[in-house]
């Protein structure tokens, strides 16, 4: 989002504070919100507010319904299905580089983040492998991958509490991811990354179905 300072800087804030509600499912899927609201909330003028907007829309988390405002999108079950798609061909990629590459620090880091709760740390996790890849341009995708897919576990959390329940156990295949990267064992790690998404794929449409 690039743009003069004052608007930026405000149109900054409300962006970020409306896409982690959007995350954290304060507005869920179908929700509607306008500028004129939003302006007020903040206490703002209606510029900043819909530049704000105008970026969601660009990443594909808000639609423009004309007269009405702006509408959160859906989770879609063939977006998910895409994305994680794609983070199975990129993160295998990522960390097969990794693995060669990631520094002592980094997964001392892995291994502390790895004591809280799994839907504290599961983001950074993969961004950290992706990271240390090296490869900037495959890390900066992947950290759209990632924000996709923590809009939908967030938006399931909410709406299903089996679900949640479910999610909040065990690691989910990161400590086989871990375990392979500090054996710097390439073939481990890209098997145990394959599988631990495969997985978490699964268990994502498992729960769209009883949702």
């Amino acid at each position: 989002m690039i743009r003069t300072k004052n608007v930026s800087s405000v149109s900054d804030r409300i962006y970020g504070t409306i896409k982690n509600e959007i995350f954290s499912c304060v507005f869920s899927p179908g929700d509607v919100m306008t500028i004129d609201s939003l302006a007020s909330r903040f206490e703002v003028s209606r510029t900043p507010v819909r530049e704000a907007l105008l970026a969601l829309c660009k990443e594909g988390l808000l639609l423009v319904r004309p007269r009405v405002g702006f509408c959160v999108t859906p989770v879609d079950v063939r977006e998910i299905i895409e994305t994680y798609s794609l983070r199975i061909l990129l993160e295998k990629e990522a960390v097969r580089l990794a693995v060669t590459r990631i520094s002592s620090e980094t997964l001392l880091q892995l291994g502390r983040i790895m004591e809280l709760p799994i839907h504290q740390y599961n983001h950074q996790f993969h961004s950290l492998i992706a990271k240390e890849s090296g490869w900037g341009v495959l890390a900066d995708v992947l950290e759209t991958l990632l924000d996709k897919s923590a809009r939908t576990r967030a938006c399931l959390l909410h709406a299903e509490k089996h679900y949640a329940r479910e999610s909040l156990k065990g690691n989910y295949g990161h400590r086989d991811i871990y375990d392979a990267l500090l054996r710097r064992d390439e073939e481990k790690a890209v098997a145990a990354m394959e599988r631990h998404l495969e997985e978490a794929k699964n268990r994502v449409l498992k729960a769209i179905s009883i949702v």
